[in-house]
């Protein structure tokens, strides 16, 4: 089959999305299909790399579309580069004519709006990667998209989009329940999650500056620091335990919407480290190295989303402390392998008796690598996904 994948960023942009769609699409590729790439030219993070319009990545058929460089200050910008994005998008379905089209929940609602509708009008197949549900992630996290008229307007193209699809993924059933919850009857959905990433390079030292004192133990949060992380109540919890752990650091890897405030209360506590995003090639030697992954969501996202570090975490062999609604999919999950704790409650005092317990008696890093090779290992990830493709030619 011919097959498109599409999305905003592509390798080697940064997002972590970036580089699962380049597994993905070679997965699929050594299965037997021609695989295209749709995506914009890299534009994340302010990063302008040189890399041509068109091209053959090994072989994967790519193709980038202009936008302006991000910004994350300026919204007009960042709403143009949309329109541009998507404009895009839909004329190269209609040219290239696949028999498979996919797209992600980025941007939210009209990329896979858009890929829908063009996918509908040349006879392809759709198939629809969400992330994150929208607008209800909005509506849970408070953000403007979930206002309103708007969220009202933006749920209605979302489910023109379901019902367009063949086959829609997502993370969780507890992501899966909240689109059972629209109403919307016969939906194909397939719980497929994520995998750890690929470096697509050799691991890379981090910064002098930022390896780990032999004589302590790091716990880290890698990734956004972001409004959807509850982080200020999560740094709180840890650091209850900094009397009782003097060996304890509490390490956050990365930059978002919280890290203002992060660094106005704990900047200048000896047992408190910030670094700025890395490339993934730096900070999965920092991850290893670690003694505890924290993951955070703030209360009912992990209905909307799944916190895909998890993976990251458990690839590595790294117990996990997670700070969800006990009863959630993903806290079960955790607490049965036994890879993980699950904060009983979203006090400073029920994150640091959790803690406690990881750092008393920690898993065994060799079930942690266990539970990720069973369920989660990318080779295993891509055959679900080349299944669930090769599948819709039956329907």
């Amino acid at each position: 089959m011919k097959i498109l994948l599409t999305h905003r960023y592509f390798w080697p942009d940064t997002p972590p999305y970036a580089y699962m769609l380049r597994s993905i699409g070679e997965g699929l590729v050594d299965a037997g299909h021609k695989v295209h790439v749709f995506a914009s030219r890299p534009s994340y993070r302010d990063t302008a790399l040189d890399v041509p319009k068109r091209e053959i990545l090994g072989r994967l058929h790519v193709y980038r579309c202009w936008v302006f460089r991000e910004n994350r200050r300026n919204v007009v910008l960042r709403v143009v580069n949309v329109f541009l994005y998507c404009v895009a998008l839909f004329f190269h379905v209609l040219r290239l004519r696949p028999d498979v089209v996919t797209a992600s929940t980025f941007p939210p609602v009209v990329a896979g709006w858009t890929a829908s509708l063009a996918a509908r009008l040349v006879g392809a197949r759709f198939v629809y990667h969400i992330m994150d549900i929208h607008p209800e992630v909005s509506l849970y996290s408070g953000d403007w998209m979930g206002l309103g008229m708007l969220a009202y307007v933006l749920k209605w193209m979302d489910n023109q989009t379901l019902r367009r699809a063949a086959a829609t993924i997502v993370l969780s059933e507890d992501m899966a329940v909240t689109l059972a919850s629209r109403g919307l009857e016969n939906l194909p959905v397939h719980i497929i999650n994520n995998f750890s990433l690929d470096d697509f390079a050799e691991s890379s030292a981090p910064p002098a500056e930022l390896t780990r004192d032999p004589a302590s133990r790091r716990v880290i949060f890698a990734g956004n620091l972001g409004r959807f992380q509850n982080l200020l109540r999560l740094a709180e919890g840890v650091a209850q335990c900094f009397e009782d752990y003097p060996d304890l650091e509490l390490f956050f890897l990365g930059d978002g919407a919280a890290l203002a405030d992060l660094k106005v209360r704990w900047e200048n506590h000896p047992q408190v480290r910030f670094r700025p995003f890395l490339p993934f090639a730096q900070a999965k030697p920092m991850i290893e190295d670690s003694a505890v992954g924290l993951v955070s969501l703030a209360p009912n996202i992990y209905r909307v989303a799944y916190p895909s570090k998890v993976l990251t975490y458990a690839e590595l062999g790294i117990p996990i402390l997670a700070l969800v609604e006990p009863e959630s999919h993903l806290a079960q999950e955790l607490e049965v392998a036994g890879i993980g704790v699950v904060a009983q409650d979203s006090s400073p005092q029920g994150i640091a008796l959790a803690l406690r317990r990881l750092l008393d008696r920690p898993p065994e890093r060799d079930s942690v690598l266990a539970w990720y090779a069973n369920t989660s290992d990318q080779a295993h990830v891509i055959n679900l996904w080349r299944d669930m493709i090769e599948g819709l030619d039956s329907e």
